[in-house]
């Protein structure tokens, strides 16, 4: 095996030197920028122009050398496709790192797949061949021809809106309105006015009379996004409408008649909550008519990798450099996860590694973060923190007879319980709210007090 190379771009003899003294033996140091091709290539930041950087990165790895810390140059290196920046003096402790990391890189760059500018044809609007998602979309299209409510259940960022935006395009109500109420996004005192609309004057504030979203969406279809989040106060009324396609804007009273379709998605046990009294049975009947369950992607996991290839695709023209595929490695190491955010958090891993990679190839350098939180490790912490809270507070407390401790243990159990299940769901408020069991609305007042 020859000796790794590498390039040093300078007219300062003297980092020539201090390169020199810093390489691990084995390396061979040239000055000819044609030896460059597959080494690592040192540009001299200070004599030499940033156009050097572009001209060679395709050529090797590029590490731009600088003799004072500045934030424009070492952002101007890495724009121009420097893979690390290095300042003088240079050490071996600083230089080994990198070196180990190339080298690591170079093995793993041995074995690619590469993407092409084509992406795979999505089925009903799902990209994916598993068995799994072909039973879902054979039971979508079946389901997009029948006039009934729709319930959509399945994790969290398994791609339900797509699957009611796909029954609607499949529906007779193609290139009608399709029209989304996300009930959690809503704020609870203002979903029914969103809904139904108001009449000028109906509250304060109310200047100009607004159409509601059933309005909006006569003709065509209504989707209900995270519809087990809807306030109690609110279910009745939406349960009206149901059986009899009228309502009445805030104000009014004249009665409004459309011809809707209702879609409604949800991440939450809908029978366990009607169970507990936090959700209308006879409104759950009414939505769940027809059923259909989006798999989550631990389900389908031959579906990764048409998954990464349409991600590349979406934003791949977002970034400057080439982006020609993934490394093998890269796609064992998304196989081997669990995805508990499935594809949305595959989506976002996808998009972080096209952002900040340095190189034309996804590689596991870009999956340090996956999977690396430990539910257990942070589990033992959150009870460690919990008892090393509690215990002397209330010893201190019913030392000063305070009054009032229930209220005061309750919201620092509170505090520690939402911390640390908000860490186990990686900071969603929908998972979050869902593990607790009460609604992300009730969640977010527990957050903010």
């Amino acid at each position: 095996m020859s000796a790794p190379v590498a390039v040093v771009c300078t007219r300062d003899e003297s980092l020539k030197r201090e390169l020199a003294a810093a390489l691990p033996k084995g390396f061979r140091l040239f000055t000819e920028t044609r030896k460059s091709h597959g080494g690592i290539v040192f540009v001299d930041m200070d004599t030499t122009n940033i156009g050097v950087i572009r001209e060679l990165s395709g050529l090797g790895s590029v590490i731009a050398v600088m003799g004072r810390r500045d934030t424009e140059l070492v952002m101007q290196a890495v724009s121009a496709g420097a893979y690390e920046t290095l300042t003088r003096p240079l050490r071996r402790e600083d230089l080994l790192p990198v070196i180990d990391e190339l080298r690591a890189l170079a093995g793993e760059m041995k074995q690619v797949i590469a993407i092409g500018t084509t992406p795979p044809v999505p089925t009903c609007a799902i990209v994916g061949h598993s068995a799994a998602i072909m039973q879902s979309c054979k039971k979508l299209a079946r389901l997009a021809q029948v006039e009934a409510p729709v319930l959509i259940t399945g994790e969290t960022g398994t791609g339900k809106e797509l699957v009611a935006e796909s029954i609607a395009q499949l529906s007779s109500r193609f290139g009608k309105p399709f029209v989304v109420v996300n009930c959690a996004a809503v704020p609870e005192n203002l979903l029914e006015s969103e809904l139904f609309g108001f009449e000028k004057g109906s509250f304060t504030g109310a200047v100009a009379p607004k159409e509601g979203m059933l309005r909006i969406a006569d003709g065509g279809c209504v989707f209900f996004d995270e519809i087990g989040e809807m306030p109690l106060s609110l279910q009745g009324k939406l349960l009206r409408f149901l059986q009899t396609q009228t309502f009445y804007p805030l104000g009014s009273t004249r009665e409004i008649q459309v011809n809707v379709r209702v879609i409604s998605a949800t991440n939450r046990d809908l029978l366990r909550m009607v169970g507990t009294g936090l959700f209308r049975e006879d409104l759950y009947h009414r939505l769940g008519v027809t059923e259909i369950e989006v798999p989550p992607l631990r389900e389908r996991k031959e579906d990764i990798l048409p998954l990464v290839q349409f991600f590349i695709n979406r934003y791949r023209q977002s970034v400057s450099r080439e982006i020609r595929g993934i490394t093998s490695a890269f796609l064992k190491r998304m196989t081997a996860h669990d995805w508990p955010g499935n594809i949305r958090e595959l989506e976002n891993i996808v998009r972080s590694g096209i952002a900040l990679g340095r190189t034309p190839y996804l590689s596991t350098l870009d999956l340090r973060e996956l999977g690396t939180r430990s539910a257990r490790d942070t589990g033992a912490r959150t009870s460690d923190a919990l008892s090393s809270a509690l215990v002397p507070m209330v010893r201190e407390a019913t030392s000063r007879k305070e009054k009032h401790l229930y209220e005061k243990v309750h919201a620092e159990v509170d505090r520690h319980l939402l911390e640390y299940v908000l860490s186990f769901t990686r900071e969603n408020q929908s998972e979050a709210a869902r593990v607790l069991g009460i609604s992300r609305l009730t969640l977010r007042r527990r957050l903010r007090r």
